[in-house]
């Protein structure tokens, strides 16, 4: 967001304006009838155009179809009294962003510029995530399938995509619960809508109020501005809340009467807000556990599982390990800026078939990266992947998990002994358990492993 357009017969306005915006760093640009606005906008893409509705030449309404007709991109925004109120909803129904109630104060424009930054951000994010799924065509778009536990699956998720009830993704960490999600988004009548994830376990439990549902100026120490929170931001689109189970419990019954509802109040805020979200969850919890511990609340759950739908863990679809085996393999190699993709020997393919992948679809990933960074040859074979798994190969400190253990506890097995093989940091013990940092953080704030 640099460049900003002011349309406005007033020159008090427009002065007022511009040097409001100037000292926020932005480039202004005047005009003061919609004619000349139109031909500033052929001329130059704006991000943001700010219009009267009322002007002595031609309407808002026009300056608004000729500038988006001009650079569909642009944003406007219109000026309207408060008498006019019913014009700049018209207005918006027709594609203006937002509108602005004359007189306004600074704080007021500062806001609507920010909320427009944020919408910028959200669609240049989408427009990459869809460049992403366009790469992937042939992939039963992006997914590997070759299981058959998988290909019912999409077919299943495909279908599901058509409602707009809520989704739950149940599975273990790594299974690809998020590229569930981004299949389920793309393939609905939300897909040209926005694409929302929260990581619940990743907020601190101060913030988390705030994040979910914005805030307004003041609202508490810190909040030097009104802010749009993850659910205003999904508006029309889809809002992934990974992790939901380590959502405060207090913070629950809000979240639950947003969802029944429909609508909420920012942090500090007395105004309703009206949004239209798909809701798709995940959680590495048990819930049954999660509820009966009181960590999750069961009217909450039902809400959000109206859909539920398992994934299976990687050992459990061996079909799929080769071929996204080499599905990475050519990603990173691109990633990398390597000029030919490295042959998969038999012996790795052995191997990577071999292997129990407790991490699942995103340890193989890591160790297929690990494998192409490190390859001079052109060939990758086991021994270029058994190296990252040798610390677990060892004889270990601790009993070996059971199969009637609890979940819990064997998460917890794993992530300590990760935690105290030689030279541990958390960052790679996160590698080697085969999960992103923010996950592992996660998991030990979960599992009161953080001291």
């Amino acid at each position: 967001m640099e460049t900003i357009l002011v349309v406005d017969d007033d020159i008090l306005i427009r002065s007022f304006l511009q040097e409001t915006l100037e000292r926020q760093g932005y480039s202004v640009t005047l005009a003061e009838t919609g004619k000349k606005a139109l031909i500033l906008a052929k001329k130059e893409s704006f991000d943001l155009i700010f219009t009267d509705m009322k002007l002595p030449d031609i309407t808002g309404i026009e300056v608004l179809k000729g500038c988006k007709e001009a650079n569909p991109d642009s944003l406007v925004a219109i000026i309207t009294a408060f008498g006019s109120i019913e014009n700049a909803v018209t207005a918006m129904k027709l594609g203006a962003f937002d509108y602005v109630i004359k007189p306004f104060t600074p704080d007021a424009i500062v806001a609507l510029v920010e909320k427009a930054r944020e919408r910028r951000a959200l669609e240049n994010e989408n427009a990459f995530l869809r460049a992403e799924v366009s790469k992937n065509v042939g992939k039963v778009d992006g997914m590997i399938a070759e299981s058959p536990a998988i290909k019912k699956l999409l077919d299943e998720a495909h279908s599901i995509a058509q409602s707009n009830a809520n989704v739950f993704l149940h599975g273990e960490s790594g299974v690809g619960k998020e590229v569930f999600a981004h299949f389920i988004h793309h393939h609905s009548q939300r897909a040209g809508g926005p694409f929302i994830k929260v990581n619940c376990a990743a907020i601190p439990d101060t913030l988390v109020e705030s994040e979910f549902f914005g805030h307004e100026k003041g609202a508490f120490t810190g909040a030097t501005g009104q802010k749009c929170g993850r659910f205003e931001l999904a508006n029309k689109g889809t809002l992934l809340l990974d992790e939901v189970s380590e959502i405060p419990i207090y913070l629950q019954p809000k979240l639950l009467r947003a969802i029944q509802e429909k609508e909420f109040e920012r942090v500090g805020g007395t105004k309703l807000i009206r949004v239209d979200v798909r809701l798709i969850s995940t959680s590495n919890r048990v819930i049954e556990e999660a509820i009966a511990n009181q960590i999750l609340r069961e009217d909450l759950y039902y809400r959000l599982n109206v859909i539920p739908i398992y994934i299976p863990p990687l050992r459990e679809r061996q079909e799929d390990i080769i071929p996204l085996a080499e599905h990475f393999l050519e990603k990173f190699t691109h990633e990398n800026h390597r000029k030919d993709v490295p042959v998969l020997l038999e012996s790795a393919k052995t191997f990577l078939k071999s292997h129990s992948w407790p991490g699942n679809v995103r340890q193989l990933g890591n160790a297929i990266e690990r494998a192409v960074v490190l390859n001079r040859s052109g060939k990758i074979g086991a021994d270029a992947l058994s190296s990252d798994f040798s610390p677990t190969l060892s004889t270990p400190k601790t009993p070996p998990p059971s199969l009637d253990m609890p979940l819990n506890d064997l998460e917890r097995q794993f992530i300590l002994e990760a935690l105290h093989t030689p030279n541990a940091q958390r960052n790679k013990a996160a590698k080697r358990l085969g999960i992103d940092l923010e996950t592992l953080l996660g998991k030990l704030k979960q599992l009161d492993l953080t001291t």
